[in-house]
């Protein structure tokens, strides 16, 4: 295990100096980083995805819980954003120590890219409609509002996202690999609301609803998704219109689809991190509670 004494406590004022680029005039990514794009993917207003993570060399990822996966101390995440043709940020994860204490562990953050895209700099305080979009960088203390809901603190590095396994050094054998969602609808709601809804997330004190899969989950009519939606009334948002949160073959009486059709910051679903519906995600989810 690298030494944490060796690792940085705050991240580094400008991506050049993360070590992900072997050339940054170039974009050539350091040749130890891998490429991974997880199988079902997070709506960012329609922005291109690149990722890149880097374990330590080695290292063993600890796998004892195959849901929730705890990742070397050096380890290292990269997701870049780009929209319009331009790339706009890049967001890094990085675990710099086994204290127990999530915020020291982790350092979270984002770059933002200059105009002429040679460079970026770390933003701590995030900004807003960059390089002539609507697109938002978070401040680097609202990536908790959604990675508290995972042990691990990284969310798209997972057994369920990658699905096949067999070739990352993990403690534990991952039986049943390779791993899918039951649906794509259902893999949908995992990747964009499983994070804060489910025991360990930020909503749950105010829902108690399930939207994260398990591996061992197979068969979508057992899932806890199901069991925390289809039927069940509605704890918050009572005066809309609505009484369930799902109801079974009527996507257009089902409070979820109609969170997720807005884009006001006081009711829309997701709460933050989207301007924009995602037309494709919901017609996903309408067709699942159609066929219920």
């Amino acid at each position: 295990m690298p030494d944490a004494a060796a690792l940085p406590t705050e991240l580094p004022e400008r991506l050049s100096e993360t070590g992900l680029y072997a050339d940054i005039a170039t974009y050539a990514v350091a040749p130890d980083f891998v490429a991974f794009s997880p199988a079902n993917v997070l709506w960012s207003d329609g922005a291109v995805k690149n990722r890149w993570y880097r374990l330590p060399p080695g290292s063993v990822i600890d796998s004892s819980d195959m849901n929730h996966w705890r990742f070397p101390v050096g380890t290292m995440l990269f997701k870049e954003f780009a929209r319009e043709g331009k790339r706009l940020e890049t967001r890094l994860i990085w675990r710099v120590d086994d204290t127990g204490n999530r915020e020291r562990d982790m350092l979270m953050g984002a770059y933002l890219w200059n105009d002429s895209e040679t460079d970026a700099v770390f933003v701590k305080a995030g900004a807003e409609d960059v390089r002539g979009t609507d697109h938002d960088v978070p401040a680097a203390d609202t990536c908790w509002r959604c990675h508290i809901g995972e042990p691990g603190q990284i969310l798209g590095l997972s057994a369920l996202q990658l699905g096949d396994v067999s070739a990352l050094p993990l403690s534990v054998p991952p039986e049943g690999a390779p791993f899918a969602a039951p649906n794509a609808a259902l893999g949908y709601l995992h990747a964009n609301c499983g994070h804060c809804h489910n025991p360990n997330g930020s909503a749950w004190s105010r829902s108690n609803l399930v939207l994260r899969l398990d591996v061992e989950e197979r068969d979508a009519a057992t899932t806890m998704i199901e069991q925390s939606t289809v039927g069940v009334p509605l704890q918050n948002w009572l005066d809309h219109g609505y009484t369930y949160r799902v109801v079974a073959g009527d996507p257009d009486q089902s409070a979820i689809v109609a969170r997720m059709s807005q884009r006001d910051v006081n009711i829309q679903m997701p709460p933050l991190a989207t301007e924009h519906v995602d037309e494709t995600g919901i017609a996903l989810v309408r067709a699942w509670i159609q066929s219920l």
